[in-house]
């Protein structure tokens, strides 16, 4: 007989790990969704962008929310949205009506992210939280990994619908359970800036749609553009308790690693939404195969997250996001000579490919995180996490973005996803010593 707190990790982990399922499941479904729908590849990709987006303006924001409205509240509404936003994509006869849902969806595992770590933080004994905060870590983990392969066994059953209508029972089982045996509880209720959260939505809205073409580069729309990003910038100034605090950032470390968590997010979404399309368009692997593919290079991120605390132990964090950033950049460039010069596709080099790319997107991580969260003090850890995330996503964004412009031209993605590893190595040589130091003062200013 399970005891009430595992019903209620079962609760938490049943809703959470919708999050990166849905992040990752959809890229074995691109490609059919856009030929059931008729739209090109570069506007079925607008159903990541929209979810990314959404989670990088909303996230920051909803730890303020479930602290000041109650976390239990927080994460049963985002649940209901969650699910009532899947209904929604699995009966969509439209792409816009896709994208409306998509958005809604990402609304709501945004506000589900922060309240259910929160929740487990009130509700679990010091001697049990580390475990429970490890197993929310590793389930979440197994999603992102699970999510490909999932999404391609779905597709087999006939339609695309599926993998939206896999949400529904565990959901629903989600909201029945927590509903009942979640105790609520409340934060500091601090204000929730959601100035600072519509202008940064604009702000990133009218790149995507500058950058990608779907509105003309002209004076006209970009200077109201910048005008916006202006604005966005002088309320965060203004206001006592910003979206994003600015002054975070004259410190090295807290810059270096939330560039790197950017940097790093780019390759990793760029793999896992152009090499579906490459291998399924180019070479006709079978979207089962893919979605193993795209399991072995999750599965393998996760491993070496893992490892990676250990791995910082050895070589200092600097050092250990640039040995990620160093693999990232040769496996990206040997995508580019396996899938567009060589024409490489044999099940070996596949599978190659997709264990360095996973461990090359693991092995900096936990570097970067930690480095972030150690330079600032303990009571900005919040504005932190929630800066962090931002940057997460905006990676992902571009990611989407570059796909959407090139999704034909795989060769110009594999060599972006090498420049910005490329940049990365770069930024790391350029600080690491910089960044080294202070975290050694840092050590002795504490014994």
């Amino acid at each position: 007989m399970f005891s009430k707190q595992s019903w209620r990790m079962f609760s938490l982990l049943m809703g959470t790990v919708l999050v990166p399922i849905n992040s990752t499941m959809i890229s074995v479904a691109l490609t059919p969704m856009a030929e059931e729908l008729h739209v090109s590849i570069a506007g079925v990709t607008w159903l990541v962008t929209v979810y990314l987006l959404m989670m990088a303006c909303v996230q920051p924001v909803s730890g303020k929310i479930n602290d000041r409205w109650g976390r239990k509240r927080t994460f049963i509404g985002g649940m209901a949205i969650f699910l009532t936003a899947s209904i929604g994509c699995m009966a969509a006869n439209s792409l816009a009506l896709l994208v409306v849902f998509r958005a809604i969806q990402a609304l709501g595992g945004a506000a589900m992210m922060p309240a259910a770590p929160a929740l487990v933080r009130v509700n679990w004994t010091d001697q049990r939280l580390a475990r429970a905060l490890s197993v929310m870590s590793l389930v979440l983990g197994l999603g992102a990994a699970v999510g490909p392969l999932m999404g391609a066994a779905l597709l087999d059953l006939g339609s695309w619908r599926w993998i939206f209508a896999v949400n529904l029972p565990f959901a629903a089982t989600s909201l029945v359970v927590g509903a009942a045996l979640l105790p609520e509880s409340y934060g500091k209720r601090a204000a929730v800036d959601w100035g600072g959260a519509l202008l940064l939505l604009g702000t990133l809205l009218g790149g995507v749609l500058l950058l990608t073409g779907k509105v003309p580069v002209r004076w006209y729309v970009v200077l109201p553009w910048l005008a916006w990003i202006a604005t966005f910038i002088a309320w965060q100034r203004k206001i006592k308790h910003p979206l994003i605090r600015f002054g975070l950032f004259r410190n090295i470390g807290f810059s270096v690693a939330n560039v790197s968590i950017l940097l790093c997010n780019f390759t990793m979404y760029a793999t896992l939404l152009v090499t579906p399309m490459v291998l399924h368009e180019r070479f006709g692997v079978s979207t089962n195969a893919i979605g193993v593919y795209l399991f072995v290079f999750s599965l393998s991120m996760s491993a070496l997250s893992g490892a990676g605390a250990h791995l910082a132990e050895r070589v200092g964090h600097p050092r250990a996001i640039g040995l990620g950033f160093a693999a990232a950049l040769l496996n990206s460039l040997l995508f580019w000579l396996c899938l567009s010069v060589w024409h490489l596709h044999s099940q070996g080099v596949l599978f190659g490919l997709f264990v360095l790319g996973g461990a090359s997107a693991g092995a900096g991580i936990v570097s970067m995180q930690t480095l972030s969260l150690q330079a600032v003090a303990k009571a900005d850890s919040g504005s932190a996490s929630g800066l962090y995330s931002t940057f997460r996503y905006t990676g992902s964004v571009l990611a989407s973005m570059v796909i959407a412009w090139f999704h034909s031209a795989s060769a110009v993605v594999f060599l972006a996803m090498a420049g910005m590893s490329a940049l990365g190595t770069l930024v790391i040589l350029a600080t690491q010593r910089t960044i080294g130091s202070r975290d050694r003062s840092a050590a002795v200013s504490s014994v």
